[in-house]
């Protein structure tokens, strides 16, 4: 580790030594400049007063930097100062930059100057103590009893590689999501001082366990997130560890709370256990089981989210929309071919895997005709086909996903599955702002949905309006941090938000990104190719456009513009350059 990372340098005296960095004697405590402090002990950047979270690396770059306040310091430099004896390419440090521009409210480079082909400089002065405030609180804590909500600088139109979440006014969504403020966020979604984590529930005995217990964190994590003031953060995808694990996983998310357990099912009768842990001391605060001896009494969804609203010390929101019950009512042979059909259509990378599930949702409607979960799942089938471009009918496949989803709502009209669903069908209809309105519905029954924060971002983009993509999916990726296609989904949606506003190497990096965290996702190999093409990188072109084709193989550049849905022309004046590039890369028109 260099040995400025860490180190805190007191202001040069008159007649002090102050020819080298190395001269000074280290010592901890707190770089202050205008309008943010880098307290090195806490190892926490706080802007305007409020912590703003930043990872471990792109810390150590910004202390670094603050050491060298004013002076142009060189990308090898920087490299060797923050990876010491790591090969590393320049788009690790590009990222790092990125995320503390927007950390400081820096995005267009007023604080971190890039100079083409040399380096970065810190433009900002280092002060002996921190600015006073114009109008300061009494008391400790009165920053938090008195709303502290410190003014944001106003976005820029770069898209950096992570954004502090925020809007202008308020404290920083950011540091809500990590310090615990409780604040509405920007579209309508409920950030929390609660934060928590659902582990996966473990399937135990009888045939379709692991379905229904999938079945049953999914409903938790809906419901536990519409409490007040509580944040839910995505678990690793098919996280099986033993409970020991659980609260290590909780502090490497950054939540307070980790809830794990098992559904244990014989027939109708299902045994759900669970364990309410602190991440912080690996105390278990609350174990309780829910017995239920038969279908009808199937109703985890409210029984549970009561007693952890207990346990959280919240009030459930009788105004809100009320619990649905999926079970109630239906007929018991149809549900297991039911919770297959899900559990595959969430894992489908193939067409032949998306019809498989939706052979087993035809299974289930012909025995319970007015399943809501199975005819969500049906119309869910084909528009992934229409989505993914794999389907060869694409008009008469959203027609049918139409005509399922509407029959859904009808039955079920507060599922936020469904509602996310016939978001997708709108989006594929080309009517896209009655698209991005069902998405705003589904955060409003399921606050801080991930995959429609995501959705929203995209839809945006779509409208035209790129430089408005990253906060919810920044957002989103925040939530669902370890679930890898998620991430690489998020990422693939800001490099093509950047890409558009003609910041291509950020966008290059996005889509880097989203290949390393999902090697499937064929599409951003496809925008890899591109944008190498367009800046001269021809032979690196082609491989990226093999890598595509590998996975989608036979389209040609009409084709995909064909499939496009946005007719905004603020969006294909952008667009138009990525075909341009597709067609240098080699594909075919």
């Amino acid at each position: 580790m260099n040995a400025e990372i860490g180190t805190k340098t007191k202001p040069g005296r008159a007649g002090g030594d102050e020819s080298s960095p190395a001269s000074r004697p280290p010592s901890l405590g707190t770089l202050h400049f205008a309008g943010f402090d880098i307290d090195l002990e806490r190892g926490e950047l706080r802007v305007s007063g409020a912590p703003v979270a930043l990872r471990p690396k792109s810390f150590a770059l910004l202390v670094y930097l603050a050491r060298h306040p004013g002076r142009l310091l060189s990308k090898d430099e920087l490299t060797d100062a923050v990876w010491p004896n790591v090969a590393v390419t320049d788009d690790s440090l590009v990222q790092c930059i990125s995320e503390l521009r927007a950390a400081l409210g820096g995005g267009d480079q007023q604080l971190i100057k890039t100079v083409p082909r040399r380096g970065y400089l810190l433009d900002a002065t280092l002060l002996d103590a921190p600015p006073a405030l114009d109008a300061p609180a009494s008391g400790e804590n009165a920053a938090r009893t008195q709303g502290f909500s410190p003014t944001v600088p106003a976005r820029s139109r770069s898209l950096p590689w992570l954004v502090a979440l925020g809007i202008a006014c308020t404290v920083s969504l950011g540091a809500a999501l990590w310090f615990g403020l409780p604040h509405r966020g920007p579209t309508g979604g409920l950030v929390g001082k609660n934060t928590i984590t659902i582990l996966p529930l473990a399937g135990i005995g009888g045939e379709n366990a692991a379905d229904l217990a999938e079945a049953v964190s999914d409903d938790l994590m809906i419901e536990i997130s519409r409490l007040p003031d509580t944040l839910v953060i995505g678990p690793p995808m098919g996280h099986s560890g033993p409970d020991s694990d659980a609260s290590q996983l909780g502090r490497r998310l950054h939540v307070a709370y980790v809830l794990s357990g098992s559904v244990q099912r014989q027939g109708e009768a299902v045994s759900i256990a669970l364990k309410l842990q602190a991440s912080a001391t690996d105390a278990v605060l609350w174990s309780g089981r829910f017995d239920y001896a038969e279908q009808a009494g199937w109703n985890w969804r409210r029984d549970i989210s009561a007693r952890i609203a207990n346990e959280l010390k919240v009030r459930i929101d009788e105004a809100g929309p009320p619990f649905e019950r999926p079970y109630a009512g239906r007929t018991f042979a149809a549900i297991d071919p039911t919770l297959q059909g899900w559990r595959l259509l969430k894992r489908a990378h193939t067409q032949k895997e998306a019809q498989r599930a939706r052979a087993l949702f035809e299974q289930s409607l012909q025995l319970d005709p007015d399943s809501a979960s199975a005819l969500t799942g049906l119309a869910l089938s084909y528009i992934t086909e229409v989505l993914a471009r794999w389907s060869e009918a694409p008009e008469g496949q959203t027609t049918l996903a139409a005509r399922a989803i509407e029959r859904s709502l009808a039955l079920q009209p507060n599922d936020p599955r469904a509602n996310y669903v016939r978001s997708l069908v709108l989006s594929v209809q080309g009517r896209i702002d009655d698209a991005e309105q069902a998405i705003h519905r589904v955060l409003a029954l399921y606050p801080n949905q991930p995959r429609a924060l995501q959705r929203l971002g995209f839809l945006r983009l779509q409208q035209g309006r790129p430089e408005e993509v990253a906060e919810p999916v920044m957002l989103s990726l925040r939530l669902d941090p370890l679930d890898s296609e998620q991430v690489s989904r998020g990422y693939f949606t800001l490099g093509m938000a950047e890409f558009h506003l003609h910041h291509d190497d950020v966008a290059y990096a996005h889509m880097r990104q989203a290949t390393i965290s999902s090697p499937q996702n064929g599409f951003a190999w496809q925008w890899l190719a591109a944008i190498d093409a367009l800046h001269g990188r021809s032979e690196q072109a082609r491989a990226n456009l093999n890598e595509y084709q590998k996975r989608s193989p036979g389209h040609t550049v009409s084709s995909l513009k064909a499939s496009e849905y946005s007719r905004n022309p603020a969006f294909w004046l952008e667009r138009n350059r990525f075909y341009d590039g597709l067609k240098l890369a080699g594909l075919p028109e």
